[in-house]
């Protein structure tokens, strides 16, 4: 099984990362870029030329989605972002997320829950433009409902086989982001709906994981990636929001509920009582340990004046025999 390992990087957006498992593996790694100066230890860098140059970041998915006409040769690819650091080597991530009655593997979205929740993300962080956005999630919303509902997934790494199924998909995700946002992840659930492809979702940290590190950034134009920001939007992104604010408020009153105050009354009651019973306990100990320490006193005291008994004794009787020497001369000389 052939396997090719490429990125794609137009416009000096991103640094070429050096992938240092392409050592350890057969893989091709190919860089598609429109720089001339580009040179690499681990890539072998394939000169192309953006589709829309006005427009580098759709020009970019187009390579990333369709591929290029040098990857038929393999039987599997594995599209990875810029700024994606592979820590295994190409033969283990395909044994291991693309079983073989699959044709695609993707990784699983691990901070949305909703495609629609990708949408509003998108629209905060101004990476596209809103009204291109919001016109995307109304037809969505009319025409493919489901498709919202989907698990987004992370499109920083597509393991594909070289199949008819996988280019309908492909094929359809394009265009997609060629008429509405440049955003692929928000599409490409409704790419794979609407080719009928099931893909290997596979449940896998999208920022590190012993297969990959994400992201490794270097010298990145982030400019590049914004939108201007403007206010307000579709119905179906303020209903969204709307829910999922509801979602909140109801978790809040159900711990307001009386049932559940009767319940922190009766948790409350407990743990004051268990710091009352062991607040005596505690007094009862340092009594104990106070008495026991005045009994220590007194053996000490006992113990120390019995080892001092003799010496006193030795020193009256010398006191008591000099006071005799001394009278018995005085006797003499009278």
């Amino acid at each position: 099984m052939r396997i090719c390992v490429y990125t794609v990087l137009l416009g000096g957006y991103d640094t070429l990362l050096e992938q240092a498992v392409a050592a350890d593996s057969e893989a091709d790694f190919l860089c598609f870029s429109d720089s001339r100066d580009l040179v690499s230890k681990t890539w072998r860098v394939e000169r192309v030329d953006p589709l829309l140059p006005q427009d580098l970041h759709r020009s970019s998915r187009e390579y990333k989605i369709l591929g290029h006409p040098v990857l038929q040769q393999y039987d599997v690819t594995i599209c990875i972002d810029a700024s994606v650091l592979l820590r295994s080597t190409p033969e283990r991530i395909v044994a291991e997320l693309l079983p073989e009655d699959f044709d695609m593997a993707v990784l699983a979205h691990s901070y949305r829950e909703t495609a629609l929740d990708e949408f509003d993300e998108v629209v905060r962080l101004n990476y596209d433009d809103r009204f291109r956005v919001y016109e995307q999630l109304t037809d969505y919303a009319v025409h493919f409902p489901e498709a919202l509902d989907a698990r987004p997934l992370w499109g920083g790494m597509l393991i594909r086989r070289n199949s008819r199924c996988v280019a309908e998909a492909m094929r359809i995700w394009f265009y997609q982001v060629l008429r509405y946002s440049r955003r692929d992840q928000l599409s490409l659930p409704y790419a794979l709906q609407a080719a009928g492809l099931t893909a290997n979702v596979v449940e896998l940290d999208n920022f590190q994981s012993e297969l990959h590190e994400w992201p490794v950034i270097t010298g990145r134009k982030i400019v590049q990636g914004k939108a201007p920001a403007f206010a307000h939007g579709p119905m179906v992104a303020e209903l969204r929001r709307a829910a999922q604010r509801i979602k909140e408020l109801e978790v809040q009153l159900a711990d307001c509920e009386p049932a559940a105050v009767a319940a922190l009354r009766n948790r409350i009651a407990q743990q004051t009582a268990e710091i009352e019973d062991g607040f005596a306990e505690r007094v009862r100990l340092e009594q104990n340990i106070e008495g026991l320490r005045r009994r220590q006193w007194e053996l000490e005291y006992v113990a120390s004046r019995r080892r001092s008994l003799p010496r006193r004794v030795r020193k009256y009787v010398r006191a008591l025999i000099a006071k005799l020497t001394r009278g018995r001369l005085l006797a003499g000389r009278r």
